[in-house]
């Protein structure tokens, strides 16, 4: 454990230059007590780090020192997948190896493929997650990624509703899609696709999993994730809006919706330039409440069942408001 961390202290130092010991700390989550004295065990073997005094000093490696122990792990390999996704590595168990693996990799770049490296991390990042809103808990996570790594079958128990079964599957990969994780899987030689939010226990069976020769899972994915946009839209609502407010509108619709709201009208329905779009909502209920969030800013037209509770839900609100309140 000690040579571990006292590798990833001497691989940063190389990547940084120079260091505060309260960053190697932070690091190496240890005391800076701790990194004095890994620091010195390194000096007394030929390392030659050095302390530097003052408000702006620290360690650093004298002479242009490097390494050669750079070579990236199996483990690690896996784990550079990852690299700009450390959320979504850390909740598959991966956070340290893909962090161990970042040093390596940044530690055997050198001059300009260094400071390209580094200018590109200053201006791109991925955040895979959806705005205001709180990651579903999936706490068989990491269990799921083992099965699929090892390539064995599993049982599974899986809750949607009020309703838990069982389920004897082939995992076969793991997507992460707007925040959310999902199980590609086959069961009884058919895909699958599973919210992994929902599968309550899992357990890993000794029986290798069936992997089709010609597995792809981004090319799988797509397939699944058109299905399921087609199998979650249950209504569709027709709405009188103003143009202004059709941004607002496409964050409210599935995934497959936001691209463009299809409008059914050429031009403006009225002196106010509305117009009247068709748009798919997964649920009547979600229709219902999503469409009172835009408040007077759009008219449900129809289906009528969809129009009548909109407008109930407008009258009782606004009988809350009385005049003189």
């Amino acid at each position: 454990m000690r040579a571990s961390r006292m590798m990833t202290l001497l691989l940063h130092l190389q990547v940084r230059g120079l260091a505060s010991g309260r960053e190697l700390a932070t690091l190496l989550e240890v005391s800076e007590r701790t990194v004095q004295r890994d620091v010195e065990a390194l000096a007394s073997v030929g390392v030659p780090v050095r302390s530097v005094r003052g408000p702006a000093g620290g360690y650093r490696l004298d002479g242009g020192y490097r390494t050669r122990l750079t070579g990236v792990g199996l483990d690690e390999a896996g784990a550079l997948a990852f690299l700009g996704l450390a959320g979504p590595a850390q909740q598959l168990g991966l956070g340290e190896l893909l962090e161990g693996a970042r040093i390596k990799v940044w530690a055997g770049l050198t001059g300009e493929a260094r400071d390209r490296a580094r200018q590109t991390a200053a201006r791109f990042h991925l955040d895979p997650l959806r705005w205001y809103g709180t990651p579903e808990p999936v706490p068989c996570l990491t269990q799921l990624a083992e099965v699929v790594w090892r390539d064995r079958r599993a049982r599974i128990r899986y809750v949607r509703g009020t309703r838990e079964t069982l389920r004897e599957i082939d995992p076969l990969g793991l997507v992460l899609a707007a925040g959310d994780w999902y199980l590609v899987a086959l069961r009884d030689g058919e895909r699958r696709t599973y919210r992994v939010s929902r599968v309550a226990a899992v357990e890993p069976l000794d029986t290798p999993v069936r992997r089709p020769a010609d597995f792809d899972l981004a090319r799988t994915w797509a397939e699944s994730r058109r299905e399921l946009e087609r199998e979650g839209t249950a209504v569709e609502v027709t709405v009188r809006v103003a143009p202004e407010t059709l941004p607002r509108l496409r964050r409210l619709l599935p995934v497959h919706g936001q691209a463009s709201v299809p409008v059914t009208a050429s031009g403006p329905l009225t002196a106010a330039g509305e117009v009247e779009v068709t748009v798919p909502f997964e649920s009547e209920s979600w229709a219902c409440w999503a469409l009172l969030g835009l408040g007077g800013a759009v008219e449900v037209v129809g289906p009528p069942q969809v129009r009548r509770y909109v407008a109930d839900e407008v009258r009782r609100a606004a009988a809350r408001y009385q005049p003189g309140d």
